[in-house]
């Protein structure tokens, strides 16, 4: 019989080495195990996780907690799941289990309070807090419950906050708020909301709703203050940001005199005019933000979803371009994570134009000398991104390793130049690669800066219809990462093409990490890998899709995805296209995956609009009036055309 250790070994060597169909047979044979703990409950949890198995994952997590409810890991994993699935009365009760065993944690008390909170139970919220403060003393819960004032001193701060800082208002119009919430899209269903209590210390709550128009809103307006968690649930991102700060070791110095933090403030400011003219130099628009209180953000907004991988490594090499910082100067990159657990946000960083409530300051957007940009809502309309290529461009030429040009031929007829001949692989065999360039640093190569992929009609081509091949770019671009065996395929199918160094280079250094040994110089010779040999290499991709490709037998050629080639060569094709925007390229794939996720999006937002309706015709319903005057205008029900319940119309 196996034993438990025996079990999670197996199963995770599974997972390192891209085995899903191992790893399910191992799954299936948990239930057979006797004797199972916590610790295995828990480990069981983690490989569970790493294969994206949610549904299981859960069970094995209950059963953790049950058998060591006082585990905080295990509930606060637990309640961020159920949380994500939108069940904050789960959440609710994991914490509470945990807090009979362990009713001395008030950071456990706090977060079952934002769970009643955020879930618009704020009575339960304010029981929660109460009962934590008496049980444990804690300031910062007897603060909280001081924070949860009536509806109607709620209201005046909103209004003193409206009134703050005469000359800074800043109101925007609809479509401002479109390129906002475009601009800073990040995790879905869910957005944080800074807060500060009355002793200084601050923080942020998530809150598990979209990121409408209406919170944008309230953002710029002042009413919250808001961050986003830039890791989408593709785990790809919208931005690239670096967060220049003071550093801790001077901020207890430079905050007590004003001389000293002005000339601090000067230096942080003069790392991230440098940041400016570096991303102006490899083509990445850098746009600078005064934070509200302790620094700068420099922002580098993306033509389209970015891995996070990559967008991570950008901006960790845009950071090393910086050179030596001031003592004074600490500097982080966004995202911080590459990907995130299931459960899991990542970090959050706090958005523009919005007040800092610690310092009531708005943070704006600055000109490089330091004054804030003339008109902050044009600005956003007038935002210039870093297209994907000039991203994997700064990567490649900074970071290395670089490639060396291949000649990229008259067009696809001269990409496959002589036929293959055969039954299997030739001197492409696994036991050596033909010219693959060395881990070698010195090699002086020159990267192929005008090459880009999605532009590569053969390559484009192929992956439209080799499956197999589409999933594992496919793969690339969502996750940044390969096994070593999906690596190898893309090398010995794609290398043969005469722009296979290109291409195979260009799609492997979006990977993180990215093996150099792998990296090509020039095209393979001999034959590509077969049909068979890809199926047996890349089994977890190859059962996802329909790998059932028929080629002519007239061509009296073995198996292998390069023969779709013939078809375009011999005018099998579709019709011309402009390059990189027919149907077969992946940059259509993702346009069309990205229309999907906005269109899901916008289906969310009008479930949610017509939530808050129904709510607001039951109280104007109960109260029996067609309008109220409220700080924000008069609201007015108004009937559809058929004369039956309709929306509401704000006269300001």
């Amino acid at each position: 019989m196996t034993s438990l250790g025996d079990l999670v070994e197996g199963a995770r060597r599974a997972l390192e080495e891209g085995d899903y169909g191992r790893f399910k047979l191992l799954a299936r044979s948990r239930d057979a195990v006797k004797g199972p703990d916590a610790a295995f409950h828990k480990a069981w949890a983690d490989l569970l996780e790493q294969a994206g198995m949610v549904g299981e994952q859960v069970k094995e997590l209950r059963l953790a907690l049950g058998r060591q409810p006082a585990d905080r890991e295990v509930a606060s994993r637990l309640a961020e799941i159920y949380l994500d699935e939108n069940r904050p009365d789960q959440a609710a009760l994991c914490w509470e289990a945990y807090l009979k065993h362990r009713p001395d944690d008030a950071s456990a008390y706090r977060r079952l309070g934002e769970i009643h909170r955020e879930a618009g139970k704020a009575d339960e919220a304010l029981r929660v807090f109460r009962e934590g403060g008496r049980r444990t003393r804690s300031d910062l819960l007897e603060a909280l419950v001081k924070e949860m004032r009536t509806p109607a001193a709620r209201q005046e701060d909103e209004e003193a906050m409206e009134s703050a800082e005469e000359g800074e208002h800043i109101v925007p119009a609809r479509h401002h708020l479109v390129t906002f919430t475009t601009l800073f899209a990040g995790r879905q269903g869910v957005y944080a909301r800074q807060w500060v209590s009355p002793t200084g210390q601050n923080g942020y709550t998530p809150v598990h709703e979209p990121l409408t128009l209406k919170v944008a809103e309230n953002h710029i307006l002042g009413r919250h203050t808001i961050g986003v968690y830039p890791l989408r649930m593709d785990n790809t991102v919208s931005f690239v940001a670096l967060d220049l700060d003071v550093a801790k070791s001077a901020m207890d110095k430079a905050i007590a005199r004003k001389s000293l933090w002005d000339r601090v403030m000067g230096k942080l400011h003069g790392v991230a005019r440098k940041a400016v003219d570096l991303g102006a130099a490899h083509e990445l628009p850098v746009y600078l933000e005064d934070s509200g209180f302790k620094g700068r953000h420099a922002w580098i907004f993306t033509e389209g979803p970015v891995p996070a991988g990559v967008a991570r490594r950008c901006g960790e090499l845009l950071g090393t371009l910086l050179g030596p910082l001031p003592e004074e100067v600490a500097v982080e990159v966004f995202p911080k994570q590459t990907r995130v657990k299931a459960g899991g946000l990542g970090n959050l960083i706090k958005l523009p134009l919005g007040y800092h409530k610690r310092t009531n300051r708005r943070a704006l957007f600055l000109r490089p000398d330091g004054a804030p940009a003339e008109d902050q809502l044009e600005l956003l309309g007038s935002v210039k991104k870093a297209s994907l290529r000039a991203i994997h461009a700064f990567i490649q030429r900074v970071g290395g390793p670089k490639t060396s040009p291949v000649p990229a031929g008259p067009g696809f007829e001269e990409a496959v130049k002589a036929p293959w001949q055969g039954t299997g692989e030739g001197d492409a065999r696994e036991k050596g690669v033909a010219r693959v360039v060395p881990a070698s640093p010195s090699l002086d190569l020159v990267p192929a800066e005008d090459y880009d992929v999605e532009r590569d009609r053969a390559v484009q081509y192929i992956l439209s219809r080799c499956e197999v091949l589409h999933g594992l770019v496919r793969r690339i671009n969502e996750a940044g990462r390969l096994s070593r065996d999906e690596a190898l395929v893309l090398v010995h199918t794609l290398g043969h093409l005469d722009t296979g160094p290109r291409a195979v280079n260009a799609l492997l250094q979006r990977c993180d990490p990215l093996d150099p040994s792998l990296l090509l110089k020039s095209p393979l010779r001999g034959n590509p890998m077969s049909c068979a040999k890809v199926r047996i290499r890349v089994p977890d991709v190859a059962s996802r899709v329909d790998c059932r490709c028929v080629f002519d037998s007239a061509v009296n050629l073995y198996p292998t995805p390069l023969l779709h080639a013939y078809s375009m060569k011999e005018g099998g094709g579709r019709g011309e296209h402009p390059l990189g925007l027919s149907l077969d390229s992946m940059q259509f794939q993702a346009l069309l995956k990205e229309y999907l996720r906005a269109k899901g999006e916008l289906r969310e937002l009008a479930l949610l609009v017509r939530r808050m309706e129904d709510q607001l015709h039951g109280v104007f319903d109960e109260a029996g009036v067609s309008s109220v005057r409220t700080p924000l205008g008069e609201v007015k029900r108004v009937k559809d055309d058929q004369g039956g319940r309709g929306g509401f119309m704000l006269r300001l």
